[in-house]
C-alpha cells in the first residue's frame, strides 16, 4: 500500500547510501547557514567542507543510485517512519516531558537569578565569551578548560609549578565533541557543548529507564527512577557545558548493551566512557563482574563452572576491559606529550586532589560539630554539608543496592565515591554522585507511591538553590 514500508528487506549497502544521503541533507543545511568549516582530525588529517551544494550534490547523486537499483522502501519513506516510531514510542513519552521540564527549568532559573540576584564581588574578574548574560549563561567555571581543549588542543608546560593548573587533567571525548559539533554551529563552541549534554542526558534517561524496567519489573518505579536523577539537586550539571551527561550516557549504554549480552555495543560505549572521565576506567570492574556472574555461587561463596561457558565468560572479560583500554589510550597520548603516561593524574594536585584519608576527613567534620555545633557547621560550611549529605545517600544505598540488584551495582557505587573522596576530600562531590545510577534505581524501586511527589519536590528546591548557585558565579566546589 502507498506511504507503507513493505517487508522486504533492504541490503546493507542501500541503507548505508541512504544514511549518506540524510548526513548530507543535514550537514548542507548548517554548512550553507554558517559558510563552512575546516578541521584538522586524528594524524593531521584535514577535513574542509565550505560549499553546501556539494553536499547536497551528493545527497541526490547517493538518493539516485539507491533507488535506481533498489525501489522498495524509498529514503523518505524510511526517514519518515523513524520520525514517527520515535514519537510514537513509550520510551520518548515518558523521558522527553521530564528531559526538557527539568533541562529548560534550571536555564530559566539560572538567568533569572543572574538578573535578579547578580553576582558576587569576587566574580568581578569572571571570564565570558558574548558579554551577554543569557549567551554567557553556561560559561562557568570548569567549562573553560573544555573551550581551551575544543578551540586550541592540549598543551604543557613542563618548568611549571604543581600548583599550576594545566588542561591535561581533563580527558578528551566531551571536549573534543565540542569541537567537532562546534563546526556545524559556526564554531560557537560553547553552545555546542550544552546541545551535545542536554541530547546526552536525553539519551542516558532512555537507557536508565529501559535498565530499570528490567530491573525493577515496574513501570511505576522505573519512571520514578528516572525522574529521581532529574530532579537530583546536582543535576544542574546535565544542562551545562561541562561531561556529566556524557558521562552517564557512556555509563548506562555500556551497562544496558552488557546485561543485554550486545558485547560490540557494550564495548564501543565503554571505550568512550573510558575516554570522558578518569573514573570512567572502574567501570571494568563492574562489567567484569557482570562477566564472571555465571562462575561465582553467591549463595555458597564459592567458584563454579559457568553453564554458559568459558568461550562466552572470555569474550564478556574482553568487552568489559573496553573502559580502561580508554583511559590507557588518553594516557598513551598524554606520555607522547609530556614523557609521563600519568601525567594526567599528577595533575589533579594542582585542584587540591591529593590524598587525605577517609577516616581524617570524617573525624574532621565530626570535631567541627562537635566543637562549634550543628548549627554553625551547616551556615558557615552550607556546601560541604550538601556533598556530605549526597555522599552518605550514595553509601546509604550501598548495601540495599547489593542485596537488590547484586554485587556490581554496589561495587560501582563504592568505585565511584571513595576514591574521589580519599583524593579530595568534598571536592566536586555534588558532580560526582549525579552519575552513581544505582542508587536512583534503588530509591525507584524502594520510595513508596505516596512519598515520592515530596521526594521529587525537595530535589527539584534543591537543584534550583544548586542552580542559583552555579550560575551567579558562587563557589559550588
Amino acid at each position: 500500500m502507498e506511504g507503507r514500508i513493505t517487508s522486504v528487506k533492504l541490503p546493507v549497502w542501500a541503507k548505508a547510501l541512504d544514511a549518506v544521503a540524510i548526513v548530507m541533507a543535514i550537514l548542507a543545511i548548517p554548512v550553507g547557514i554558517t559558510g563552512g568549516f575546516r578541521l584538522v582530525v586524528l594524524f593531521d588529517l584535514r577535513i574542509s567542507v565550505t560549499d553546501w551544494w556539494r553536499l547536497a550534490l551528493w545527497s541526490l547523486i547517493a538518493v539516485a543510485v539507491r533507488h535506481a537499483i533498489v525501489r522498495h522502501n524509498p529514503v523518505h519513506q524510511r526517514l519518515l517512519a523513524g520520525i514517527r516510531h520515535w514519537w510514537q514510542s513509550p520510551d520518548r513519552r515518558i523521558v522527553l516531558p521530564i528531559h526538557l521540564s527539568s533541562r529548560l527549568g534550571v536555564f530559566l532559573i539560572g538567568f533569572i537569578a543572574v538578573i535578579l540576584i547578580g553576582f558576587p564581588p569576587e566574580a568581578a574578574k569572571r571570564w565570558f565569551i558574548y558579554g551577554n548574560d543569557f549567551l554567557d549563561l553556561p560559561g562557568r567555571w570548569d567549562t573553560g578548560w573544555y573551550l581551551s581543549i575544543a578551540n586550541v588542543g592540549y598543551s604543557y608546560d613542563p618548568n611549571a609549578t604543581e600548583s599550576a593548573q594545566q588542561n591535561i587533567a581533563f580527558f578528551p571525548a566531551y571536549p573534543m565533541a565540542m569541537r567537532y559539533v562546534s563546526a556545524l554551529f559556526g564554531r560557537q563552541t560553547l553552545w555546542a557543548g550544552v546541545v551535545i549534554s542536554i541530547v546526552a542526558f536525553y539519551f542516558a534517561l532512555v537507557y536508565l529507564l529501559r535498565l530499570a524496567r528490567s530491573e525493577l519489573g515496574d513501570e511505576e518505579q522505573a519512571v520514578t527512577a528516572v525522574a529521581l536523577l532529574a530532579a537530583y539537586p546536582f543535576a544542574v550539571f546535565f544542562s551545562a557545558a561541562y561531561t556529566e551527561s556524557l558521562f552517564l550516557l557512556t555509563l548506562l549504554g555500556a551497562v544496558y548493551h552488557f546485561r543485554q549480552d550486545q558485547l560490540w555495543r557494550s564495548a564501543l560505549w565503554g571505550f568512550v566512557c573510558g575516554l570522558t572521565r578518569p573514573p570512567g576506567c572502574f567501570l571494568s570492574v563492574v562489567l567484569g563482574l557482570m562477566a564472571v556472574a555465571p562462575m561465582w555461587d553467591a549463595a555458597r561463596w564459592r567458584v563454579i563452572k559457568p553453564p554458559t561457558g568459558w568461550p562466552s565468560i572470555g569474550r564478556r572479560v574482553l568487552a568489559a576491559s573496553a573502559p580502561g583500554l580508554g583511559m590507557l589510550t588518553f594516557s598513551a597520548f598524554v606520555y607522547q606529550l609530556t614523557g609521563h603516561a600519568f601525567q594526567w593524574a599528577m595533575q589533579n594536585q594542582a585542584w587540591g586532589r591529593v590524598y587525605r584519608g577517609l577516616d581524617g576527613m570524617v573525624s574532621e567534620r565530626f570535631d567541627l560539630i562537635a566543637s562549634e555545633g550543628l548549627y554553625n557547621y551547616a551556615s558557615t560550611q552550607t556546601i560541604d554539608l550538601f556533598y556530605s549529605l549526597a555522599v552518605l545517600l550514595a553509601l546509604v544505598a550501598v548495601v540495599p543496592v547489593y542485596r537488590r540488584f547484586g554485587l556490581p551495582y554496589a561495587v560501582f557505587i563504592v568505585l565511584n565515591v571513595l576514591p574521589p573522596m580519599s583524593a579530595g576530600g568534598m571536592l566536586s562531590m555534588g558532580r560526582v554522585t549525579s552519575i552513581v545510577f544505582p542508587v536512583f534505581l534503588w530509591l525507584g524501586g524502594a520510595v513508596p507511591a505516596r512519598h515520592r511527589a515530596p521526594w521529587l519536590v525537595i530535589f527539584a528546591m534543591l537543584q534550583a538553590f544548586v542552580a542559583v548557585m552555579f550560575f551567579t558565579w558562587r563557589p559550588l566546589f
